[in-house]
């Protein structure tokens, strides 16, 4: 959504990142959900009509929004959301006073394998 160009992927057209002659570019996310190259339509027409704004969160931000949040919370995050979490802090950071609403699209048990596997369990592996 920040970087994509309008593109036709799978019979639709959105924003995709893709290659000079069009194709879609290779891409990796460490949240499968978001390791694809295109968007839907419907995030394609909200951002057209300027009622969202698409932020990014690096992985490294995610690890830590992930850790962050189940730690001090006891809520788990799916990887996909912990992003959000991730753009959440550093919003905050940044705001005098106000409210961050985050809306969490998945448990973050089902990511557990991924995350011992790859961040260990937090303590600085």
């Amino acid at each position: 959504m920040t970087y994509g160009m309008e593109g036709i992927i799978h019979g639709f057209k959105c924003y995709l990142l893709q290659e000079p002659d069009g194709s879609p570019s290779p891409v990796y996310s460490c949240a499968s959900g978001l390791d694809y190259p295109g968007v839907g339509p419907e995030h394609c027409y909200l951002k057209d009509t300027g009622r969202v704004q698409y932020v990014t969160a690096s992985d490294m931000d995610c690890k830590d929004a992930f850790f962050k949040l189940s730690r001090q919370e006891g809520i788990i995050p799916a990887i996909e959301s912990a992003h959000a979490v991730a753009y959440a802090l550093k919003l905050a950071r940044e705001m005098e006073r106000g409210t961050i609403l985050v809306n969490l699209s998945g448990r973050g048990d089902k990511d557990l394998d991924y995350v011992i596997e790859n961040w260990g369990i937090g303590d600085g592996e």
